[in-house]
C-alpha cells in the first residue's frame, strides 16, 4: 500500500526535519481549483529524502535528484519534495545551477511569481506569504518576486512561464515585471527546446490563449520562442479580415471548439493555419493583398516548425494535416465531393471542420450557414458508410458460385442484396458466413 501524506509528514517529523507545502497547489486552493500540482520544500539534502521515502515503502523516483528533487508516490499520485534552494543560470548554460539553502525564507525570496511564493507548514499548519501573493491572486497580477529582470537572468524560462499564467489563470502581467521580461526575453535562446516547447504546449491549452499570445509577443519572447510567428504581426490582409494576420490568428486560438481530448491539436493548428501568409502576401490586380497557396506554403513551414520543437510525429501530422486542407470548400450538395473531402482527412473532418469554423470567426463574413451544410453532409455521408458496412453480405459472389456450382449471372446481385438487407435489419449477423448459407439455400429452393 502507497504511504499516506500523513506518513510523510510524521516521518519528516521524527527526523527534525522541516516539511512546508508550497507553490501551486496552495495557489489553486486559494482560486478554489482543483490541483495535482504538490510540492513540498525540506531542509533535508536529496539523500535524506530518498531514504525517508523508502522507508516508508513509497515508490521513488530520483530523475531530478541533481536539481535537489524526489518524486514520491503518495495516495495514488505522483509529489515532488525540494530542498530548500536557489536557481541560477549561467552565461550560456541550458539548465540551471543549483545551491541548497537553510531555511523557507530564503527558498521563497527565490521563487519566481508571487503567485508561487506561498508556504505551509505541513507540521503546524503555519502560513507564510512574504510577496503579496494573495493580494496578487485577488487581483488578477503576474508579479515577479524581487527584481524582475534578475529573476528571468537566473532562469530565463520563467519568462514562458509568466505567459503561461496569463493563459492558463486569465491574469495580466504587473508593467514592472512585463518590462524585466522585453530586457531578458533574449536569454530564452538559451534554454533546451523540451524545455519552452512544455511551456508552449501549456500556453496554447489555457482559458485564455490569446491572452498568453499577445502577452508573449508583448515581452519581446516571440521571436526567441516561436520565430516562424514572428511575421504575423502587422501583416495586413484583406477587406475579408477584421484584423492583421497575428489578429486574425489570435482570434481563430481562441475561437476553436475543442474537448479535452482534442485542444491540443486544435488550438496547435489554429495557431498554425495561416503560417505561410506572410512569405507569400502579394499585391492583386484589383490592389488588395492575396495570399494564393498559402495553405501549402504554411504546411510546409508548419512541419519543419513541428520538428523544431519535437512536437511528436503523431500529432504533428495531424497538425500539418489540418493546416494544408483549412481552405478546402466542398459542395455540401455534392455527394462525391464530400466523401473525397472525408477521405483526405482520414477520419479527422471534425477537427477541419472546428477549424473552419473558428477561421471564421473574425471574417467580415457569415459562414456558419456553409459550415453547418458542410458537416450535415459529412454526417450523412458517416452514416451512409457505416450502413453499407453493416449491409454488406457475409457471402461473395465467388462463394456463391462455388456454393452452388452456377455460372455469374443476375441471380448473384439477387441473393447479395436480400442478404445485404438482412444485415441491415439485424435479422442476419455480419460475418455469419453459416447462417448467410442457409438462407441462401432456400431462397435458391435448396433448402
Amino acid at each position: 500500500m502507497e504511504p499516506t501524506h500523513a506518513a510523510l509528514r510524521e516521518a519528516f517529523r521524527a527526523r527534525g526535519r522541516q516539511l512546508w507545502l508550497v507553490g501551486g497547489a496552495l495557489r489553486d486552493r486559494l482560486l478554489g481549483i482543483a490541483s495535482h500540482d504538490i510540492d513540498y520544500a525540506t531542509d533535508a539534502l536529496p539523500d535524506e529524502i530518498e531514504e525517508i521515502a523508502r522507508g516508508l515503502g513509497a515508490r521513488v523516483t530520483t530523475v531530478g535528484k541533481r536539481f535537489g528533487t524526489i518524486g514520491v508516490l503518495l495516495e495514488g499520485e505522483w509529489v515532488e519534495i525540494t530542498t530548500f534552494r536557489g536557481d541560477s543560470y549561467a552565461p550560456g548554460s541550458r539548465w540551471p545551477e543549483v545551491t541548497f539553502g537553510r531555511s523557507i525564507e530564503e527558498d521563497l525570496a527565490r521563487r519566481d511569481f508571487t503567485i508561487t511564493a506561498f508556504a505551509e507548514n505541513a507540521h503546524t499548519g503555519e502560513w507564510l506569504d512574504l510577496f503579496g501573493g494573495e493580494a496578487d491572486l485577488r487581483a488578477g497580477v503576474i508579479r515577479a518576486v524581487g527584481e524582475p529582470a534578475a529573476r528571468f537572468r537566473e532562469d530565463p524560462l520563467r519568462i514562458l512561464r509568466g505567459v503561461r499564467f496569463v493563459s492558463q489563470l486569465g491574469f495580466r502581467l504587473d508593467p514592472a515585471t512585463a518590462a524585466g521580461m522585453r530586457e531578458t526575453a533574449h536569454l530564452i535562446a538559451s534554454l533546451s527546446q523540451e524545455r519552452i516547447t512544455a511551456e508552449l504546449d501549456k500556453l496554447l491549452q489555457g482559458r485564455a490563449p490569446a491572452a498568453g499570445l499577445e502577452a508573449l509577443r508583448e515581452t519581446g519572447a516571440l521571436p526567441f520562442a516561436l520565430p516562424e510567428l514572428a511575421g504575423m504581426p502587422g501583416c495586413e490582409q484583406n477587406r475579408f479580415h477584421r484584423f492583421d494576420v497575428w489578429g486574425h490568428t489570435l482570434a481563430t486560438v481562441e475561437a476553436i471548439a475543442a474537448g479535452p481530448e482534442t485542444l491540443r491539436i486544435r488550438r496547435w493548428a489554429a495557431l498554425l493555419h495561416d503560417l505561410g501568409k506572410p512569405a507569400v502576401r502579394h499585391t492583386k490586380p484589383n490592389g488588395e493583398w492575396g495570399f494564393y497557396r498559402h495553405e501549402v506554403v504554411g504546411a510546409e513551414l508548419a512541419e519543419a516548425l513541428l520538428e523544431r520543437l519535437r512536437f511528436g510525429r503523431a500529432d504533428a501530422h495531424v497538425v500539418v494535416l489540418l493546416v494544408r486542407r483549412h481552405m478546402e470548400r466542398p459542395d455540401p450538395a455534392d455527394r462525391r465531393a464530400v466523401r473525397r473531402f472525408m477521405a483526405k482527412l482520414g477520419g479527422r473532418w471534425r477537427d477541419l471542420l472546428a477549424l473552419k469554423r473558428a477561421d471564421n470567426a473574425s471574417h467580415t463574413y457569415d459562414d456558419t450557414a456553409y459550415h453547418d451544410a458542410l458537416e450535415a453532409a459529412c454526417l450523412r455521408a458517416e452514416q451512409e458508410e457505416a450502413e453499407a458496412i453493416r449491409a454488406e453480405s457475409p457471402l461473395s459472389g465467388d462463394d456463391l458460385v462455388r456454393l452452388f456450382d452456377r455460372p455469374p449471372g443476375p441471380w448473384i446481385g439477387v441473393i447479395k442484396r436480400q442478404l445485404g438487407a438482412m444485415v441491415l435489419d439485424g435479422e442476419l449477423p455480419p460475418g455469419d458466413r453459416a447462417a448467410a448459407e442457409r438462407i441462401a439455400r432456400r431462397l435458391m429452393g435448396r433448402g
